[in-house]
């Protein structure tokens, strides 16, 4: 990397502790499992905080109104007042950020492996991000504008005639109410309402002579907050930091402000994708304790990361809100300067990443532009994520927490994964090539040296960022609570809630409960409210009813819809109602739940068809090595590598392509492989087929879930059959698929010079031909010229023609294969003709006569109805659920992922199955994804706009409420039952005696309240309170 005499390369900088409060996570080793399982954050804005009845409107230009409608939210956060020994009214007349920033600080230095007592205080300091203060003193400062308000309301009262008595007593019974949501304005409030003090007061509670202050860049507020600690520790100003940020600034000022710029989306959040709209606002806190490297070395400390280089920069002239991708990329390559290594280095970048459009792309174009500075770099090299994807802009406090994301990620050696980016940006493709949107998660080995950077840019063009490397070995403190392949594919695109009752009155109570819970959840909750759901199932109910939904608004609405049908048209026993989309199921006394496996034949296959089964459980991956194996000793290739592809780090669609072509290669044995998965899964589930079936190729499954041969036997059989049936040069055929009919077909090929034939009788509206390329490409353009639709086939060659005579004839002989099907454990149907196979086949024979005749699906789905009231198609994709709709309206075909990763498909089954009747183990639906206990929003504690408080009902409450209450010390702190049972309550009242003087009896008037507290506060901290042993 070039140097110039400028250049300097900065002292490496240890991350020693951590510690947060984002939305969703307490804890350092929470927040690591949601980054990994993709929980995201984002729930409708609760009333206490802003409530949308009178602060939204859809349209963005509607004066004081927010588009907006969602947002990341902390909850759960109390302040222990008591144990701090901070007296109450100095908490309730200092906002909330300075007593969330203490309690931060203070578990990051705990985990750093200090206390109180034992942490440094000389030349330690901190430094924090902060943009004004918090809302809580915005509000409360409303308190002094009373006189405002009262000059606005008596001239209201004039222009409408109103004067005298009643306007004076409304006036001042207006004012008792208008002040009542306020603390009163005591000696704390100033202090209490300044951004610079909360940095101060750290370092009072800690005893830090370091010096503590606030940096206010915006959003880039927290990360300026590190790189100023990396300076002063570099140059030693300070021993030790604390650096971090805070933002609890979600009310009106930010919102409508946002909204009027277009910051906000009024859909998802959707970061690095080309349908970016704008962002969701989130809350938090996150502190890093950062030491020289060699002081933490010497102290033996902990080491998370190392800071190896920083960078700030400015975009001059322009916009002040709008960004510079020359601006951005000058932060980088000082960044990159100190650190004294490249950018193409990198494994990683966490994004500023906000999701409006203009911002995702200015800052790719940046950073290409740094990494192109250092010459020429390997496309899609590094991948690009962003911490606001799950937990929304925290804005000042957005910096901090991506840099803790990426300090747990390149400590526990895993490349993280960003969330709702679904159709990359197409600016990856063209000025931004080096980089590429992490959507799967990389795990790296234990040994591996990460290396990362932090962005974080702000209004006035202020820009940010931060390079680090792993430092020690992954910490078994942020160890999550699942295996880290599994966390990383947890993440659905929709669940299933299922319900069961007695009657339709019970159900429909049942539901009505339910929708409450539901309401104000978020999408993280999703999940835990399915498995809740589904643990509380009583088995063999008569009326059930199950829901499909991707998000908490959909799931409203469907419940909504349910219930409306249970009022006006529920169903008679025996009857189902589905809704047009299949999303809503609800039926009365089913019992129609017998299921045929049917099995997807050639053409099937997908790049990371059944990926998530196999990143999920250990089981599938066993499965996979062994198939692996298994054809390793059989002299094939292994095929595991070639179907679970980085698809997200494809360099361009053609190699994609190229991907897919050396897939369809070796599809035989994939298809068969990703088949034998899923069937291992439904029955994981509980659930046993009464039919088999399969679309040619996907027979050769059929036949080994019946019995005929196991696992080792079909894979290998696949694998020589297709190998048998590819041959290389000229002689190869293709295959091309029709939408007419056979009859319509067989005109077709009437007149065609060369070899082409009906391969497949896929239903009455499609057919396939096959036979010699030339031949197949005349049909097709005859069929085109008649306006019937054309469809090349993914095959390696003719199928069903006579073109594979010759594999047919050598899997007659060398075919490893029983030769006699001994017995059939169930009906087995082929799709020859569609008739049931019966034990005393000759196998060899069947399977190399099938490989060139014609094969009748239609027959097959014919016979197969009878035997069952549904059918799953048992593999990847959707083919042949659509093909049996095609045939018959009863049953019911249902595909289990019709693309890769997608979810719904499964979780339309199951509702179509459970609500007929069928029993499902939801504890296995479950297993290996991250569920924690639901909790309804109306029972999580959120943080509170003091404007948004319910009013007293009456104005003896609003009189009252200003004294000191006992039962407020009991909620905020349960310990002081103790110090309360033993009489040490607040005096109402004191009258002096003879031996009191009048000074003191008037002093215990004023300050018994203070006092009452202050000795409360104590008490806590004495040894007979915790031991019960005085």
């Amino acid at each position: 990397m070039p140097k110039t005499q400028s250049d300097k390369i900065a002292h490496p900088i240890a991350v020693v502790g951590m510690g947060c409060h984002y939305p969703g996570a307490k804890q350092l080793s929470e927040l690591w499992e949601n980054i990994l399982a993709r929980r995201c954050q984002f729930r409708q804005f609760p009333d206490q905080r802003l409530p949308l009845s009178e602060y939204y409107d859809p349209d963005p230009a509607t004066p004081d109104k927010t588009y907006g409608t969602r947002g990341a939210f902390i909850d759960g956060f109390q302040f222990d007042w008591i144990n701090r020994r901070v007296p109450k009214k100095t908490v309730d007349g200092t906002d909330i950020v300075h007593w969330l920033a203490l309690e931060v600080a203070d578990k990051a230095i705990e985990d750093a492996g200090y206390r109180r007592d034992t942490i440094p205080t000389q030349k330690t300091g901190v430094i924090l991000g902060n943009s004004l203060t918090g809302e809580h003193t915005r509000s409360n400062v409303m308190r002094l504008r009373w006189p405002y308000v009262r000059r606005a309301l008596r001239a209201a009262a004039e222009v409408k005639g109103l004067s005298g008595t009643i306007v004076e007593e409304l006036l001042e019974t207006m004012e008792k109410f208008y002040k009542s949501v306020f603390p009163p304005i005591t000696e704390d409030s100033l202090a209490g309402g300044l951004s610079n003090t909360i940095a101060g007061r750290i370092c009072n509670f800690f005893n830090f002579d370091g010096g503590g202050y606030t940096v206010d860049g915006a959003c880039s507020s927290s990360l300026i907050a590190v790189v100023t600690a990396a300076n002063a520790l570099s140059n030693g100003d300070l021993d030790m930091a604390l650096a971090g940020g805070i933002d609890i600034s979600l009310d009106t000022f930010e919102l409508i402000g946002f909204a009027k710029t277009g910051a906000l989306t009024a859909q998802d959040m959707r970061v690095y994708d080309r349908r970016a709209s704008g962002f969701v606002p989130g809350e938090g806190c996150g502190f890093v304790v950062l030491k020289r490297l060699e002081d933490a070395r010497k102290a033996g400390d902990f080491v998370y990361a190392i800071l190896k280089g920083w960078g700030i920069s400015s975009d001059g002239k322009g916009g002040i809100t709008a960004p510079s991708k020359f601006g951005q990329s000058k932060a980088l390559l000082r960044a990159y300067q100190k650190a004294g290594y490249s950018p193409h280095t990198l494994h990683f970048i966490e994004g500023h990443g906000t999701g409006t459009p203009v911002g995702d792309r200015t800052e790719l174009e940046g950073i290409a532009l740094a990494m192109a500075a250092e010459g020429e770099i390997a496309p899609r090299s590094c991948g690009v994520t962003s911490f606001k994807s799950l937990v929304g802009h925290t804005k000042a406090a957005a910096g901090i927490g991506g840099l803790i994301k990426a300090v747990m990620a390149v400590n526990q050696r895993i490349v993280p994964p960003t969330v709702g980016c679904q159709e990359p940006n197409s600016i990856f493709e063209t000025h931004a090539l080096p980089l590429y949107p992490i959507l799967q998660g990389e795990i790296h080995q234990p040994t591996t040296i990460l290396k990362a950077g932090v962005s974080a840019m702000g209004f006035g063009g202020i820009n940010t960022h931060v390079t680090l490397i792993s430092g020690d070995a992954a910490s078994p403190r942020l160890k999550p609570s699942l295996d880290q392949r599994s966390l990383l594919v947890s993440n659905q695109d929709s669940e299933i809630f299922v319900f069961g009752a007695n009657s339709l009155a019970q159900l429909l109570e049942s539901l009505q409960i339910f929708s409450e819970q539901a309401k104000g959840m978020s999408l993280a909750d999703m999940v835990d409210l399915a498995a809740q759901n589904a643990q509380k199932l009583a088995p063999q109910t008569p009326i059930r009813a199950a829901i499909v939904a991707e998000n908490p608004r959909e799931l409203l609405e469907r419940l909504e819809h349910l219930i409306n049908i249970l009022h006006s048209q529920p169903p008679a026993a025996g009857e189902t109602y589905v809704s047009q989309r299949k999303d809503i199921w609800l039926a009365h006394q089913v019992q129609r739940s017998r299921i045929a496996f049917l099995f997807p034949g050639q053409g099937s296959q997908k790049l990371n068809m059944a990926r998530t089964l196999v990143e999920r459980y250990a089981w599938a991956r066993e499965l996979v090595q062994q198939a692996d194996l298994w054809l390793i000793e059989s002299g094939f290739e292994p095929i595991s590598p070639l179907i679970y592809r980085p698809l997200d780090r494809a360099v361009n669609q053609q190699q994609v392509e190229q991907w897919f072509k050396a897939l369809t290669d070796v599809a035989p044995q994939a298809i068969c492989l990703t088949s034998l998965l899923w069937k291992h899964y439904l029955k994981r589930l509980g659930l046993e087929p009464v039919a088999l079936g399969g679309h040619s190729l996907g027979e050769l499954t059929a036949f080994e879930a019946a019995g005929a041969y196991d696992e080792k036997t079909l894979l290998c059989f696949a694998a020589m059959r297709g190998k048998a049936m590819t041959v290389k040069g000229d002689s190869i055929g293709t295959m091309a698929s029709l939408a007419c009919s056979d009859a319509t077909a067989q005109k077709l090929l009437q007149g065609i010079s060369g070899y082409v034939t009906v391969a497949n009788i896929n239903s009455p509206q499609q057919t396939v031909i096959s036979g010699e390329k030339t031949s197949v490409a005349a049909v097709c353009d005859l069929a085109l010229a008649q306006e019937i639709q054309v469809r090349q086939l993914p095959v390696a060659n003719a199928f069903h023609s006579q073109m594979v005579a010759t594999a047919a004839e050598y899997l007659r002989q060398e075919a490893p294969i029983p030769e006699i099907l001994a017995q059939v454990s169930l009906p087995l149907f082929t799709s020859v003709n569609g008739q049931i196979i019966n034990s005393g086949l000759n196998l060899k024979e069947h399977f190399a006569d099938q490989i060139v005749a014609q094969v009748n699906f239609v027959s097959l789905v014919e016979n197969l109805k009878n035997k069952c009231d549904l059918i799953v198609e048992v593999g990847t994709g959707k083919v042949l659920s659509g093909l049996v709709g095609a045939i018959v309206t009863s049953p019911l075909c249902f595909p289990l992922e019709s693309k890769p990763g997608i979810a719904r498909d499964l979780n339309t089954f199951l509702a179509a199955y459970f609500v007929q009747g069928g029993e499902v183990n939801w504890q296995a639906l479950y297993e290996q994804r991250l569920v924690r206990p639901f909790i309804p929003a109306a029972e999580r504690l959120f943080v509170d706009n003091p404007c948004e408080r319910s009013f007293p009902v009456s104005l003896e409450e609003i009189e009252s409420s200003s004294s000191f209450s006992w039962g407020e010390i009991q909620q905020s702190s349960p310990n002081l039952a103790l110090a309360h049972s033993s009489n040490f309550s607040q005096p109402e009242s004191f009258v002096a005696d003879d031996e009191l003087t009048t000074v003191l009896a008037n002093y215990l008037l004023e300050r018994g309240s203070f006092l009452s507290e202050l000795i409360s506060a104590d008490i806590q901290s004495l040894p007979f309170v915790n031991t019960h042993n005085p």
